[in-house]
């Protein structure tokens, strides 16, 4: 029995499964990584809409500001903005906006982080929460999977070889 070589055998045959595995992986987590961006940049696309950001402008105005505001604006105006704010008479505050405009069927607004908007219903009836773009880690992990893969059961199978090795030695 030739142990170093059958260890060498085993840790290469481990190797390539492991990096077969780890090109699934890269691969499942590439296509999650690409609809996060796409979504990302929907979300951002919409948010920072014309009529989304007058209507998060709006939500930061104190009363008086918005009394001077809308003396100021025509009847279209001030119903495109009530929509977008989630009101049917003049512009106030609300938690929900029905828009049904720009690819926006509906504005979800949260209080609690400072007027930010919580998510979008788009009119073909996707919601679309805030989510961070994937950073370029994330991108460069992706592309050391199937090495990892490779590496982490190569490695393991040769220091255990070894270990053994040295119990099975005849001594000189």
């Amino acid at each position: 029995m030739n142990l170093r070589e059958g260890t060498r055998r085993l840790a290469l045959l481990l190797g390539v499964v492991g990096a077969i595995f780890g090109g699934f992986v890269s691969y499942a987590e590439l296509q999650s990584m690409t609809r996060q961006r796409a979504d990302h940049r929907l979300f951002e696309q919409l948010a920072n809409s014309d009529v989304v950001k007058e209507a998060k402008h709006w939500r930061t105005l104190a009363p008086e500001q918005r009394d001077k505001a809308v003396a100021l604006m025509t009847p279209e105006h001030k119903l495109k903005l009530a929509k977008a704010l989630g009101f049917n008479g003049t512009p106030t505050q609300s938690d929900v906006g029905e828009l049904d405009e720009d690819g926006i069927k509906t504005i979800h607004w949260d209080w609690t982080l400072d007027n930010q908007i919580e998510s979008i219903e788009t009119q073909d009836g996707q919601t679309l929460y805030q989510t961070p773009a994937p950073t370029a880690w994330e991108y460069i992990l992706v592309a050391l999977l199937p090495v990892l893969g490779f590496f982490i059961p190569w490695g393991a199978v040769r220091a255990i070889g070894w270990v053994g090795a040295g119990f099975v030695a005849s001594p000189k």
